[in-house]
């Protein structure tokens, strides 16, 4: 039986100020949600009903509160209340009934509109680590139930963060099994910023291929004990597509998913996770840290092209095989793959840049032919181009450098070759 009825009100830990219960929505894991009005609007209260954090617990959440939201994806603590009936609770952002939870899309009652959209949700939930942890944040319960993902254009919001606190700090979470790092399932650790790159990755992986990383054929052969769990995904924990080691591989009937799509996508992907989880697995040093992430998520970007209407990963890496209405650029850290309306960005074009968002070029067909490809200069610099066997010419901001092969166009700070 909910705790509060509609109208009653709850006085927050700041002052004389309360909140009124409107409607009860729903019971979590470690309490109720219910729908409130604060300052003139409607949120979400999160109620620890069954069972009351410690004291540490309550102080962090309201220092939190005063230091504020670290990104735009949180569904960051906006108010705490004060004790009352033995307990307490915090009010947070109500869920937009657009946004599905993370385990949506893993049973498949959810799915992404596009693989452009995939990738764009999974570089909010790595821009949103990156900006806790540089802000000395650890999330410490890193799982599949902290995300609600639009899969129509990837916006992300990330909830439960109660037990974010910092660095070095751990309230008593440990974690959701099969979440978890290893030397935190084996109690060598606490939760702290390395082992939330480790989850973090247990969540791209799953993002991206449905099935969890460490569930193949030899643990899907035991009963999940504590003992086996400890065993299985903290003492001896084997990724399903180790390259030294193939007795845990995915099983055709019960891991379809991460079969089917494992070579799918273009090869920086599998080349990342295979180092998130054999290296990094065992050395937190190995760990791929957020900045890493995105700079493979925009290499894998780079790479999705449409064409007629239809998704494609095109491997930039062999030249051989692009076809005919492909052009790529190749510079020194990336190969951008293109084809009619793909888009260049400002790290692409400037070597000492990491901004994935800002487009500085498109590229679109000649009216005539849909192969003969050009770059449009969306950006206020010119550009310089070479044409083969031709002397440089200046491309003009609104104007288009031909993709032929063997061009080579200078961005300013990036050369790009043209095949």
């Amino acid at each position: 039986m909910p705790t509060f009825k509609e109208g009653d009100r709850i006085p927050l830990e700041s002052g004389n100020v309360s909140i009124t219960i409107k409607s009860y929505i729903a019971q979590g894991g470690q309490g109720e949600v219910y729908r409130v009005s604060y300052m003139g609007r409607d949120f979400a209260l999160k109620w620890y009903s069954k069972y009351v954090p410690s004291q540490e617990f309550y102080d962090n959440l309201v220092k939190n509160v005063r230091n504020g939201s670290p990104g735009e994806h949180f569904l960051w603590p906006r108010a705490v209340t004060a004790k009352y009936k033995g307990t307490f609770g915090y009010v947070m952002n109500l869920i937009p009934s657009e946004y599905e939870e993370f385990s949506s899309f893993l049973l498949g009652t959810a799915r992404f509109s596009s693989w452009a959209t995939l990738i764009t949700a999974a570089m909010n939930i790595v821009e949103s680590f990156l900006v806790l942890h540089s802000k000395g944040y650890s999330y410490q319960d890193l799982n599949e139930g902290g995300f609600f993902i639009n899969s129509q254009n990837g916006d992300v919001l990330i909830c439960d963060n109660d037990n974010v606190a910092p660095f070095g700090i751990n309230l008593g979470v440990k974690g959701m099994p099969k979440y978890m790092a290893p030397e935190v399932v084996t109690n060598r650790t606490r939760p702290n910023t390395h082992t939330d790159r480790f989850s973090l990755a247990v969540i791209l992986f799953r993002l991206f291929y449905i099935d969890h990383p460490l569930e193949g054929k030899y643990t899907i052969q035991f009963p999940l004990t504590d003992q086996i769990g400890a065993e299985l995904f903290g003492e001896n924990p084997l990724f399903i597509y180790d390259p030294n080691d193939d007795k845990n591989r995915p099983d055709e009937i019960a891991h379809p998913n991460v079969i089917s799509r494992w070579n799918m996508f273009p090869p920086d992907l599998n080349i990342t996770f295979i180092k998130a989880f054999t290296s990094g697995m065992k050395d937190i040093n190995e760990r791929i840290t957020e900045s890493q992430w995105l700079e493979t998520l925009v290499k894998v970007r780079s790479m999705l092209i449409v064409y007629d209407g239809r998704e494609q990963f095109i491997n930039g890496y062999k030249p051989s095989e692009m076809p005919e209405y492909c052009r790529a650029l190749k510079t020194d850290r990336d190969v951008i793959v293109l084809a009619e309306n793909s888009f260049i960005y400002n790290c692409h074009t400037d070597c000492t840049s990491a901004d994935y968002k800002t487009v500085t070029g498109v590229a679109k067909s000649s009216k005539g032919d849909k192969n003969i490809l050009g770059l449009g200069n969306v950006t206020e610099q010119n550009w310089t181009v070479t044409l083969p066997n031709k002397n440089p010419v200046t491309v003009k901001p609104k104007s288009f450098a031909p993709l032929i092969p063997g061009t080579i166009i200078n961005f300013g700070n990036t050369k790009a070759t043209v095949y």
